[in-house]
């Protein structure tokens, strides 16, 4: 293992890994390098490799494995490829931060767990909303108890997402659900870090409401339950266009509204209200536009260093996967779903 910098290959280096985890993450972490980059034919890997100064590339995740010496892969790929890939990358003593979903079952995701922990690496699951300044900052204040007593809570993460043909995220063989399966899963666990309390249960309805896709909803509305008593909404669409996008906590005593946590740019405001006589600004906090790819990165990074645990590793990946799937099952169902009966 390189001895400052951890070496990365990427699976799957289109998509998500060109447009935001590699520029933004690995490249400019101080604690990594970009080693190598792995893409299907015709996905443009080749430009890639030019864009990202020449590192070599490959069309095989195998090949590029065995040809390049690497600490650790980012997988971006489809969630119903994961296993096999990350069974490649255990095999060969690497650890993998891989997109969520980890896969499109619970039991895939524990198999993907399994398979790293017999292996001895260590897996981490790109959740990279919890490195915004302003997740932090929202954390802080509720174990502060600055708004008292948490009572419910809300996230909306809706943009616009016409089919097209191919889309994994929109074919139900492939990915199991739609929007919620693909963003909701960042609301749940965006709530769950802040107010540092678990779901147990959940309601929920999908519906397609404008897109019609191979079988999975472009719209997802879920209530949960909280283990600290707290009820929540978890609101996701891939067909509202001007959606604000803003998360919601409500305390016995004040309530915490931020706008753009629930996204991909490192920007937003947190502001802290009060309500008398109308609602007055307790307290304000600008995002100091750190980027949450680069601190996700150098976050797993250290945990391959320093031989500790990943902030967001396998078991948390497994989690969020029991989450969606009571969500999916109360939508077919009609009825409540406890997590602990996944």
């Amino acid at each position: 293992m390189a001895e400052t910098n951890i070496r990365w290959g990427v699976i799957g280096a289109a998509g998500i890994a060109d447009k935001r985890t590699i520029p933004e993450g690995i490249i400019p972490a101080n604690n990594s390098e970009l080693a190598a980059i792995m893409s299907l034919p015709g996905t443009g890997v080749e430009q890639l490799s030019e864009k990202y100064g020449g590192v070599p590339w490959f069309t095989e995740v195998e090949a590029m494995l065995d040809s390049v010496e690497i600490d650790a892969c980012y997988i971006a790929t489809p969630p119903h490829t994961h296993l096999r890939q990350i069974q490649a990358c255990a095999e060969r003593g690497l650890h993998v931060l891989c997109e969520k979903p980890l896969d499109i079952t619970v039991e895939g995701a524990k198999q993907i767990q399994k398979v790293c922990e017999e292996a001895g690496v260590k897996l981490g699951i790109g959740f990279m909303m919890p490195f915004h300044h302003l997740s932090k900052e929202a954390k802080r204040l509720v174990e502060e108890g600055m708004l008292g007593k948490i009572v419910s809570a809300r996230t909306q993460f809706g943009f616009d997402y016409p089919p097209l043909p191919g889309a994994f995220r929109q074919i139900k063989e492939l990915h199991r659900g739609g929007v919620f399966m693909d963003v909701g899963n960042h609301g749940t666990g965006l709530l769950e870090f802040i107010m540092g309390a678990r779901v147990d249960a959940a309601m929920a309805m999908v519906e397609n409401v404008v897109y019609e896709y191979e079988g999975v909803e472009d719209t997802a509305t879920a209530i949960l339950h909280f283990d600290n008593g707290a009820v929540g909404v978890v609101d996701t669409s891939f067909c509202a266009s001007a959606a604000q996008n803003l998360l919601e906590i409500n305390g016995s005593e004040r309530t915490l509204v931020a706008q753009g946590l629930l996204g991909q740019t490192p920007d937003g405001v947190l502001r802290v209200v009060e309500a008398f006589a109308g609602t007055k600004e307790y307290l304000k906090i600008e995002s100091d536009c750190r980027n949450m790819y680069e601190e996700e990165i150098k976050a797993f990074a250290e945990a391959i260093i320093n031989d500790t645990d990943p902030p967001m590793d396998g078991e948390e990946g497994v989690w969020s996967q029991r989450v969606v799937e009571a969500v999916y099952q109360s939508a077919e169902t009609g009825k409540l779903v406890r997590v602990a009966d996944i």
